[in-house]
């Protein structure tokens, strides 16, 4: 059964996007092709770097792997990884599986996210302040089910269908702390902004849980869930504001404006 998403679980979408916050690579026209990409890791409220991501596409023979890894200067460690399959005709990317671990200094596990969505079995691990927790389910995957970096893609969909100033339905997998889908609604801006942050225009997009009826008495208790797009370098992902995890620290993910976008336009 879908696990629904209540009041008491607010916060836990945030987890959705750690990885959003853990972060996008720029994709390229064509589906699930595009360079490395860089990103600096810093506190949203003061714009001090904690660290550095870097995320790729490694192409398989029905589709690609989202690979990322995020080092922090504390020596923590995150390692994504999301397996997308192009399927029907048109190849339409579709998640397959999804993992994201997260590393202590010394190695040691301190949580970990995973969901296969063709059986529907998840794990969540916490092993945070000492505890021990490792907490499994079967869930029933709707289609349309991303999660973390990886949900960056049927955004930019969105974005180069010409989407804007509406909201999309999405679903969205996360630990929060036990394994959960979400219903999720992709909220466009009409148009690009300076972005001061990335030093150039860019097209925002708020993520939020929809919670139906209730939409109206949560708002005030959903934190505020961003990601940019560059809508001069074929809508590439360029940066977002999540939270690193279910009940984490807020981290803000910024592409350094004009480096590596230079970069590959000279190698055009």
């Amino acid at each position: 059964m879908i696990a629904t998403c209540k009041p008491t679980s607010i916060v836990a979408v945030l987890a959705v996007f750690v990885t959003i916050a853990c972060a996008r690579p720029a994709l390229s026209a064509e589906p699930l092709s595009f360079p490395a990409t860089s990103f600096e890791i810093l506190k949203p409220d003061t714009g001090v770097a904690m660290g550095r991501a870097r995320y790729r596409v490694e192409p398989i023979r029905d589709g690609g792997v989202l690979r990322g890894e995020n080092g922090y200067f504390d020596g923590q460690t995150d390692v994504e990884t999301s397996r997308i399959e192009l399927v029907g005709q048109g190849g339409k990317p579709k998640l397959t599986e999804f993992d994201h671990t997260y590393y202590n200094p010394d190695k040691s596990i301190l949580k970990r996210a995973h969901v296969d969505l063709k059986t529907g079995a998840a794990t969540c691990i916490d092993n945070s302040a000492g505890q021990k927790s490792e907490q499994s389910d079967v869930l029933t995957i709707p289609d349309d089910t991303w999660a973390g970096a990886s949900i960056v893609i049927p955004i930019q969909n969105f974005l180069r269908a010409g989407d804007k100033g509406i909201s999309r339905p999405l679903h969205a997998f996360s630990c929060a702390p036990t394994p959960k889908i979400f219903s999720i609604s992709v909220d466009i801006d009409p148009g690009p902004a300076i972005w001061t942050t990335y030093g150039a225009e860019a097209i925002r997009v708020q993520v939020k849980p929809d919670f139906g009826l209730l939409n109206f008495v949560v708002a005030a208790f959903v934190p505020k869930l961003h990601a940019w797009f560059d809508p001069n370098d074929r809508l590439a992902f360029v940066g977002d504001e999540a939270a690193r995890y279910y009940k984490g620290d807020p981290i803000m993910l910024v592409k350094k404006h004009g480096t590596e976008q230079d970069a590959s336009r000279l190698a055009k």
